[in-house]
C-alpha cells in the first residue's frame, strides 16, 4: 500500500460490513451510526455512517470508494429509537453505499469503475479525506501549477487542486441557482488562471465582476461611451463591418417579401464602393440606368472579401443605397447591359426599411456597433491582449450594452466567432486561451430575430465543439441549464454544480453529464451556499467540495431592504 498516502483500512475508522450486494451498489450494516454526536481520529473528522459520507470497502488487490447515499432501519427495528419503548433493544441500521471507482492500492491511482465487486462481509470504513484527496488529484502535476479550486466540506483544512487541462482543457461549466455562490466560483477561476499565468477572456453580463483587481487584470467596457473626459474606463466597439449579414437583419429586421433582398444588394454595394471606390459616386452605388458590367466584374473580383466579415463599408449611406436598389433589373425598361429606371412600387415598400435603418443607427443603445469612432475596436484589444504577456485577463463588461433588438446576443455571438477564427488560424496554440462567459443563458439561445429574419447563435457551440483542438477553450456560467443549447452543453468536460432546485434543470444537468446520476443529483437541492459538486470527464467519482473564497469577491449582493426602507 505504499501509493497511498493513509492507510485506507484504518480500524479506528470502521463503520461496518457489507450485508447485499449489487451490481452498481452495496448494503452495509451500520452499527455505529446511532450513536450520538460525532468524532474525530487523528485530527480528522469521523461521520460513523452519514448520508453523503465517503466510504472505502475492504479488497484484496483494490478498495473500493463508495459514497453512502441512503441509511434506514429495517421494519422490526424502527421502532427501537423511540423514547417511549420499555427495554434497552438497540437498533440495528442499514446503509445504501453507491460505488464509485476503485483504488490500486500498489499504486493509489484511481481506476475506471469496478473490476470486482465486493464480498459479503467485508468490512466498511469511513474514508479518509486525504484519500479522496489523492483519488481526485492522481496525476503528475505539481501541487503549486494545479488551480486551488476547493476544500472538502466536513474537513475544511484539506483542500482540493485540479489541473487546468482536467478541469478547462475540455470546456467547463459553472451551474446554480440564485445566491448558490456561482460568481464565487467564476472569480476564483478568474484568479487563478491569472496566478497560473494563463489567459483569460471574462464577458461579465452585469458588472459585478468589476471588483477582480491584480496584476495583469484589466477592465474595459462594451457599450456606453466615455461621458467625462477624466473618466479612466476603456469604452470599446464592436463595429459593424464585423458583423455577418444575418446579424444585421437580426438588428435591421427587413421584411421578406421586398426589403431582404434590397437590404442585402445594399449591403453588397456599399462594400464595392470602399472595395472599388471609382465606381461610387458620393459613397454610393448609383443603379438607375446605369452600365452594371464593370459593377459586375468588381463584384467578381472581390468576391471573398464580400463573403466574409471584416470587409469594410459606410453604414451611414445604407438607407441612401436601399433607395438606390430599387430599379427594374436588365431587360425591363434597360438599354442593353444598363439596370433599368426607378420601380415606385419597390421604393414605397422600403420606406419603413429606411426609418428602421435611420433609427437604429442613431439609437445611442447601439451605438457601439453603428458608430465606432472615437471607442477602442474590440478586435484591436483582443490583439494587444494576445500579443502582451503581462497581461492575464481581459474582463469586457456588457453591463452598458443594450438588450434592444438583440444586441447583446448577437455581439456576443459575433465577438465568439471572432475567436474561433483566430483559433483556426493557430493564434492560441502557444498560449491557451479560455472565454468565460457569467449569465451564459442571455446568449447563448439557439436563435434570434424573427420568422423571416431568423440566425443561430452558434458561434459558441462550435467553440465547444472544435475549440479544444485549437487550445481555445470556454466555461460558461448560468443559472438557468434549461436555456443552453443542448448542443453546447453536451459538450463540456467538466461540471461544477452548485444548488439547483428546479427539478428540469436538474434533469438537464444529469443528461449532459453522463457521471452524474440521480443519486448523485439528489444532494443538488441541499447543497449549501459556496458548496458544489464537481463532476466530468477527468474527474474520477462526483465530488462534493466547499469552493474557496476568491481575494477579491464579486459585487453580487442583493439590496438590504432592511437599512434602505429604514
Amino acid at each position: 500500500m505504499t501509493g497511498l498516502v493513509v492507510s485506507p483500512y484504518d480500524r479506528q475508522r470502521y463503520i461496518g460490513s457489507v450485508a447485499t450486494v449489487r451490481p452498481a451498489s452495496v448494503d452495509v450494516n451500520l452499527p455505529l451510526a446511532p450513536l450520538p454526536g460525532s468524532t474525530h481520529v487523528a485530527g480528522y473528522p469521523l461521520q460513523r455512517g452519514q448520508v453523503g459520507e465517503f466510504v472505502v470497502i475492504e479488497g484484496e488487490e483494490h478498495a473500493v470508494l463508495g459514497r453512502l447515499v441512503e441509511t434506514r432501519l429495517p421494519e422490526r427495528d424502527r421502532l427501537t429509537v423511540e423514547p417511549t419503548r420499555d427495554h434497552d433493544s438497540k437498533p440495528n441500521p442499514l446503509g445504501v453505499v453507491q460505488l464509485l471507482t476503485a483504488i490500486d492500492l500498489e499504486t493509489g491511482q484511481a481506476l475506471r469503475g469496478v473490476p470486482l465487486s465486493p464480498r459479503i462481509g467485508q468490512h466498511v470504513f469511513s474514508a479518509h479525506p486525504l484519500i479522496v484527496k489523492q483519488v481526485i488529484e492522481s496525476g503528475t502535476t505539481p501541487e503549486q501549477r494545479r488551480i486551488q479550486l476547493a476544500n472538502f466540506p466536513h474537513a475544511r483544512d484539506t483542500s482540493v487542486s485540479i489541473s487546468p487541462s482536467h478541469l478547462l482543457g475540455r470546456h467547463c461549466a459553472i451551474l446554480g441557482a440564485t445566491g448558490g455562490g456561482k460568481s464565487w466560483t467564476m472569480a476564483l477561476l478568474t484568479e487563478e488562471i491569472a496566478r497560473l499565468g494563463g489567459k483569460a477572456i471574462l464577458f461579465d453580463a452585469t458588472g459585478e465582476f468589476h471588483t477582480q483587481t491584480g496584476p495583469g487584470i484589466r477592465h474595459t467596457y462594451l457599450g456606453g461611451r466615455r461621458a467625462d473626459p477624466n473618466d479612466p474606463r476603456v469604452f470599446l466597439s464592436f463595429p459593424y463591418w464585423d458583423l455577418t449579414e444575418s446579424d444585421l437583419f437580426v438588428l435591421l429586421r427587413p421584411s421578406p417579401g421586398v426589403q431582404a433582398p434590397k437590404l442585402k444588394e445594399a449591403l453588397r454595394s456599399l462594400k464595392i464602393a470602399h472595395l472599388a471606390p471609382h465606381l461610387a459616386n458620393v459613397g454610393l452605388i448609383r443603379k438607375a440606368n446605369q452600365p452594371r458590367q464593370n459593377f459586375e466584374a468588381a463584384c467578381v473580383q472581390h468576391a471573398q472579401a464580400l463573403s466574409r466579415p471584416g470587409t469594410q463599408f459606410d453604414i451611414a449611406q445604407l438607407a441612401n443605397q436601399v433607395w438606390e436598389e430599387c430599379v427594374y433589373p436588365a431587360g425591363f425598361n434597360a438599354q442593353q447591359g444598363n439596370w433599368g429606371g426607378v420601380t415606385a412600387n419597390e421604393q414605397s415598400a422600403c420606406v419603413t426599411l429606411i426609418s428602421r435603418i435611420e433609427a437604429e443607427l442613431a439609437s445611442p443603445n447601439l451605438e457601439c456597433l453603428f458608430s465606432p469612432a472615437g471607442l477602442t475596436p474590440l478586435p484591436d484589444l483582443i490583439a494587444d491582449f494576445l500579443a502582451d504577456p503581462n497581461q492575464r485577463v481581459l474582463r469586457i463588461s456588457l453591463e452598458f450594452l443594450s438588450f434592444e433588438h438583440n444586441a447583446r446576443e448577437v455581439v456576443a455571438n459575433a465577438v465568439g466567432r471572432y475567436l474561433l477564427g483566430l483559433a483556426r488560424q493557430g493564434r492560441f496554440l502557444d498560449m491557451p486561451l479560455v472565454t468565460m462567459i457569467d449569465e451564459a443563458h442571455q446568449f447563448l439561445d439557439k436563435s434570434v430575430g424573427d420568422e423571416f429574419t431568423r440566425t443561430d447563435l452558434d458561434a459558441f457551440g462550435l467553440i465547444a465543439k472544435e475549440g479544444r483542438k485549437y487550445s481555445l477553450t470556454c466555461v460558461l456560467g448560468t443559472q438557468r441549464p434549461r436555456d443552453i443549447p443542448e448542443d453546447v452543453l453536451s459538450q463540456m468536460g467538466m461540471f461544477i454544480v452548485h444548488r439547483l432546485i428546479n427539478e428540469r434543470d436538474r434533469h438537464i444537468v444529469e443528461k449532459a453529464c453522463g457521471d452524474l446520476d440521480a443519486s448523485a443529483a439528489s444532494f443538488l437541492p441541499t447543497l449549501g451556499q459556496g458548496e458544489a459538486m464537481v463532476v466530468g470527464v477527468n474527474s474520477p467519482i462526483p465530488l462534493p467540495v466547499s469552493i474557496r473564497r476568491p481575494s477579491h469577491p464579486p459585487s453580487s449582493r442583493s439590496a438590504d431592504y432592511e437599512r434602505l426602507w429604514g
